[in-house]
């Protein structure tokens, strides 16, 4: 993958929703920050490393002087030797006799120490069985007498060997057998040195110092010994030639038998087998982390209180300890968020131990930032992604289910409808879902990061728009097909669809509260973000509520088609048809409206039913057969009107029915208007409605008794009407 599309797909993730184009200044200043701390980084790791390398190249420029200079006293050296068996004219026969001498003398050590073996062995194995105890307390006071006689027959064992390397394969094998019982002795001392280095901090703490000091005593002794005989193989191998002039480092090839490395292997896994308790733990208990890991830094704190003066400063003790436990750390870590089966609250308890382990460092003078390798790779930004779209696809399965189980009663209507304690029907989902919400707003408030809470919060709110579009749609779609097939649908489509619009009014005032509990306890910057992000929910369950309403006019309004396409026809005039529009609606609003809607939406609802009536009864010029009459139009007009009057003020302000309602005395100036004054008219009607449509202007003058194309075409030569302000009802009159 090239730069071009590891930006792209970086993008991609940033910006993936339309709101988030309102960040890019926010991730610019960000990402302009994170740029300048890392070059500041840059530059003093640069500093750092001209230091160290320069600091190289004086070590080597000194080590090579140094080298020179040993090369030059050994040829000095071998110049006096040579010098010296010259002076001495009997000199070969007396190096021969030395030689011999120094043969006599090995071999009446080998037969000593072949002879003496066994019972060394015995008693080394003596003093194994007498020091052996678990009492955490047990002293071990032979711990370095063991020792001692175990290297020496060990040394013993490859010197042996080395000399015995030109005897055939028979002899070999007689000798190797009479080392045969020193493997099962040291596999037992070793055994023990291994225990006694994977409990050395719990021996620190009863007080056992004593075998503690023992333990590095033998491990500082191997380290000597190993660091010599490396020195001696790396002489032997760079001068062959010169050494091989000096018996004095001609001896067997000694063994680095590498204790303080199977040392500093045993403290790695003893906190190993400590981290891998805490995993188990962690499968059964994610919310016990922090408890399950405070281990860790009690150790590192007995290390760094205790063991410096127990062992050589040379080892650096503490540091040692730091780098092994927080490799383990960073391995652990690693392997947790790893797991394919880890859920969004296990992966953000990782992400919280990050902030917990640096403050705990400090704790222990250490800065967590210098540690190598950073805890979480430096991915905890990474992190905190992928634990949002754990989150959010968790969430969004709950939320689908939900609302596909809703909208399923939605569409079947099967009568599961709930009621509060004001007998306000409902859907079952919503409570549920917002307890689900409210649940992980809060695991991320745990967190104390405002960013988390911000992303959960924003995620939330996305999940809880597209329900709100899902809930138009469906309504949409069920209540067209009601309307276009009514006598076939599934009765209670007005008490459903009362139920959703009554949803959006409860999850508006739950995201209220939500919102009153989150905000103060963020900072200001992330206490806006997330106001704005609920704030802009609230606005969505408005607008739903508001469409739901407008869906209940639609179905009430579909039963009274009939009555409509009656008005100004020739049965309108005398007849009663506006008295029955009003007591359907009447039938609707008490029951189930008024028994079964949200008081603040029934207010709108009568508001709507007003507008709805007004506008349906104007739409009415262009049914078929319409004829204006005027002075007997004017009349049922009147009658009209003090029937609806004083029916909605029965509901609704008397103020606001009137305003409502005065529409009609513009619309019976159009029909009783002569010619000569019928453009005056026109223009204040448009004056009060800019919205007013010109063609249903012209349908109203050719219905009149005595219109004219004349008349019609005083309305065709105005001016089409400009937007001046909010729509009024006449917006719906074509």
């Amino acid at each position: 993958m090239d730069d071009t599309e590891v930006i792209t797909v970086k993008l991609s993730e940033l910006l993936r929703h339309p709101e988030d184009l309102d960040k890019i200044s926010s991730l610019k200043a960000e990402f302009s920050r994170k740029k300048a701390a890392l070059d500041a980084q840059l530059k003093s790791g640069l500093k750092q490393q001209l230091q160290v390398t320069e600091a190289g190249l004086q070590v080597i420029s000194q080590g090579e002087r140094s080298i020179t200079a040993i090369k030059e006293e050994m040829m000095k050296i071998e110049k006096l030797c040579m010098e010296a068996q010259n002076m001495i004219q009997e000199f070969p026969l007396i190096n021969k006799i030395s030689k011999i001498h120094r043969n006599f003398v090995a071999v009446e050590d080998m037969k000593s120490g072949l002879q003496g073996l066994d019972e060394k062995l015995s008693t080394v194995d003596r003093m194994l069985r007498e020091d052996y105890g678990e009492d955490i307390m047990n002293p071990m006071p032979r711990l370095l007498p063991v020792h001692h006689q175990i290297t020496q027959i060990q040394d013993f064992r490859v010197d042996a060997l080395h000399q015995s390397e030109s005897l055939d394969a028979d002899l070999r094998a007689t000798l190797e057998s009479y080392f045969s019982p020193l493997a099962n002795t040291v596999e037992t001392f070793d055994e023990r040195i291994g225990i006694i280095t994977m409990n050395m901090i719990e021996l620190v703490r009863a007080g056992n110092v004593g075998l503690v000091v023992r333990l590095a005593k033998i491990i500082d002794a191997e380290e000597r010994s190993d660091e010599k005989v490396l020195a001696l193989q790396a002489a032997q191998s760079s001068y062959q030639e010169l050494a091989s002039r000096f018996k004095s480092i001609q001896t067997g090839p000694k063994v680095a038998r590498g204790y303080k490395e199977k040392w500093l292997a045993c403290i790695k896994a003893a906190a190993g087998a400590k981290f891998e308790g805490v995993s188990e733990r962690f499968t059964e208990d994610p919310d016990g982390l922090f408890d399950s890991l405070q281990w860790y830094f009690n150790d590192l704190q007995t290390v760094k209180d205790y063991f410096p003066q127990l062992m050589p400063p040379k080892w650096k003790i503490f540091e040692t300890y730091l780098n092994i436990y927080h490799t383990l750390m960073h391995d652990f870590l690693k392997s947790l968020v790893e797991q394919p089966e880890l859920d969004g609250g296990s992966l953000l308890k990782v992400i919280l131990w990050n902030s917990e382990y640096t403050q705990q460092m400090k704790g222990l003078g250490v800065k967590a930032k210098d540690l190598k390798p950073q805890l979480l790779d430096g991915k905890e930004e990474e992190l905190v992604k992928e634990y949002l779209s754990l989150i959010v696809n968790s969430m969004e399965k709950w939320i689908n289910k939900i609302t596909e189980d809703d909208t399923r009663d939605f569409i079947n209507r099967p009568q599961t409808l709930e009621y509060d304690e004001n007998k306000n029907a409902g859907m079952p989902g919503a409570v549920t879902m917002f307890q689900m919400i409210n649940q992980q707003i809060e695991v991320a408030l745990d967190s104390n990061k405002g960013s988390v809470v911000v992303g959960v919060v924003d995620e939330c709110v996305r999940l809880l728009k597209d329900r709100q579009q899902k809930w138009q749609k469906v309504m949409e779609d069920e209540i067209d097909n009601y309307c276009a097939n009514s006598e076939e649908a599934i009765e209670g489509i007005l008490e459903y669809t009362i139920a959703v619009a009554n949803d959006q009014v409860k999850c508006a005032n739950y995201t209220e509260s939500t919102s009153a509990k989150v905000t103060p306890l963020l900072s200001r910057k992330f206490s806006e973000q997330t106001a704005a992000a609920l704030d802009s929910a609230i606005d969505g369950y408005i607008a739903t509520a508001e469409a739901c309403i407008e869906r209940c006019v639609d179905i009430i309004f579909h039963d009274l088609k009939p009555a409509f396409s009656a008005l100004f026809t020739q049965s309108w005039y005398g007849g009663d048809q506006m008295f029955n529009i009003t007591a359907t609606i009447r039938s609707y609003l008490l029951d189930p409206c008024e028994q079964m809607l949200n008081a603040d939406l029934f207010g709108g609802l009568v508001e709507s039913l007003s507008e709805r009536t007004l506008q349906s009864y104007l739409n009415a010029a262009r049914n078929k057969g319409a004829k204006l009459h005027i002075a007997e139009a004017c009349e049922q007009i009147r009658s009209d009107v003090l029937v609806g009057y004083q029916f909605f003020i029965e509901f609704l302000p008397l103020e606001q029915v009137k305003g409502t309602w005065s529409v009609l005395e513009h619309f019976m100036g159009l029909i009783s208007e002569p010619k000569e004054g019928l453009y005056s008219k026109y223009e204040a009607f448009k004056e009060a409605y800019w919205d007013l449509n010109p063609a249903w202007v012209e349908q109203v003058v050719r219905i009149r008794e005595d219109g004219s194309r004349e008349m019609v075409n005083i309305i065709k030569r105005q001016e089409p009407y400009a937007p001046s302000g909010k729509p009024t009802l006449m917006r719906k009159v074509k």
